[in-house]
């Protein structure tokens, strides 16, 4: 892959089984020796899983041979035009008679953010270069369409449907500058936890093969090599997507692509959030407090505990969740998290004074994104119990929110919640990463009531 971010030939071992003779078996007195003449073993209907089967000889004999789709993947360099060296690359494969190569979006998101300091080449099987031109882009679905001004004869064509769980799927790609190689794996359906569509495959990507493509044993494209987690844990972008960013058939302009990366992320995220603020969050007990966990499928949540280590001062019980997806929209640029905690705490061995010195609460935006693509964050405070710090008990919520410079009408936030006595004290976080302003209030005024009331609140 590029990335983050965010196939060597295909050989088939047979495993063979020597089975030796079996020794004869002598009959004892008054006993009758079995008989194991050919003529008088039964018949038994040959085991289709088992490697002498007819039908699976006749499928190794004939071995698929998808040597000839090699030459139809280019290696696709985004190359800095001042230093004259690549600064990212990937691989991409032709689709269509006049040109058009599909690639991952962020194999060539350097030239989308920088288009006046990167071009896209492209280098061909047979050491031919030239210059690609980009027609659109998808940040979501992670895809980008290019344009080859010499295209080969022949391309590749997309499968009609997609393959069923145990088919395996061949992904070819150029890794480093190698050479175009093959992976074959299984397809195992498409990954849980996730809000997006990927494929789960059980083959070995390997850094440069990002947006080549993986094909059935016809030679059709069933999706395109977009990431990897390592020991043959990897993922596919379906085909699906590849046919709805060419049904657009568009030519952006290169001025238009931050307009345009904005609009796409509002568009994903404005279902994906609303659905949020409707829904009904399923109770969850959590330290005495009826909150919740995984509110959506896509969520995955942790807890953690110390109440194995006998020499604690104070007894901590924490649960993070977050969203299984995010966006890669620069190498600095990771956007789209949906992140939030829990953390009760109570003193063990200490007296309230010295319980309250030791609470610190920390406020961590789950976007790390630099910050010279945002404002710095503005906060805000308020007491919905106590007037301040020193009362008995209280509750505050601080809300922080920044803007992004080159992504207009999109904000990250973070909000804090803290209930806090002599005794105990509880803090709960939530973190969006570019979301609409409007999304965000409505998210964190639920967050902070079901934080701090729990199934009472509205």
């Amino acid at each position: 892959m590029v990335l983050f971010n965010r196939l060597v030939a295909l050989c088939f071992c047979l495993l063979i089984v020597s089975v030796g003779s079996v020794p004869a078996v002598q009959a004892g007195p008054g006993s009758s020796s079995p008989d194991y003449s050919p003529e008088h073993i039964p018949k038994q209907n040959p085991d289709p899983r088992s490697y002498d089967h007819p039908a699976r000889m006749a499928a190794a004999n004939n071995a698929i041979d998808l040597s000839e789709h090699y030459k139809r993947i280019y290696q696709v360099r985004v190359v800095s035009m001042d230093a004259g060296g690549k600064s990212s690359i990937g691989s991409g494969f032709q689709i269509s008679a006049d040109g058009l190569v599909v690639t991952n979006y962020h194999v060539v998101s350097d030239f989308v953010n920088s288009p006046g300091t990167y071009q896209i080449t492209s280098v061909a099987n047979d050491g031919q270069s030239g210059k690609l031109e980009l027609l659109d882009f998808d940040v979501v679905a992670d895809l980008a369409i290019l344009r080859h001004p010499q295209p080969e004869k022949t391309y590749l064509p997309l499968a009609d449907t997609e393959l069923k769980r145990g088919d395996v799927a061949y992904a070819l790609g150029n890794p480093g500058d190698w050479g175009v190689v093959m992976v074959p794996g299984p397809t195992n359906g498409f990954v849980e936890h996730s809000y997006e569509k990927r494929v789960l495959f059980s083959g070995s990507l390997n850094p440069g093969m990002s947006g080549g493509p993986s094909l059935n044993e016809d030679g059709e494209v069933i999706g395109v090599n977009v990431a990897t987690a390592g020991s043959q844990l990897s993922f596919l972008v379906p085909v699906d997507k590849v046919r709805k960013l060419l049904a657009r058939k568009r030519e952006l302009p290169v001025d238009s692509y931050q307009t345009e990366t904005a609009a796409q992320i509002k568009l994903w995220q404005r279902p994906r959030l609303q659905q949020l603020i409707d829904a009904d969050w399923r109770g969850e007990e959590f330290a005495e407090r009826q909150l919740f966990g995984e509110i959506r499928n896509d969520f995955q949540c942790w807890g953690d505990t110390n109440d194995t280590d006998d020499e604690r001062e104070v007894a901590r019980v924490s649960k993070s969740c977050s969203a299984g997806d995010d966006l890669y929209i620069g190498s600095d640029l990771h956007t789209g998290q949906i992140e939030f905690s829990f953390k009760s705490m109570k003193p063990v061995k200490l007296n309230s004074t010295q319980f309250a010195r030791s609470l610190r609460s920390f406020m961590t935006a789950g976007n790390r994104t630099a910050y010279r693509h945002s404002t710095n964050f503005r906060c805000d405070a308020d007491f919905i119990l106590g007037d301040d710090e020193h009362a008995e008990r209280y509750q505050r919520v601080i809300t922080c929110i920044r803007a992004y410079k080159s992504l207009p009408g999109l904000y990250d936030s973070v909000v804090l919640v803290q209930d806090r006595a002599s005794h105990d004290a509880f803090i709960a976080q939530l973190s969006l990463a570019a979301v609409e302003r409007d999304q965000i209030m409505a998210l964190n005024r639920r967050f902070i009531l079901r934080s701090l009331f729990g199934g009472s609140a509205l």
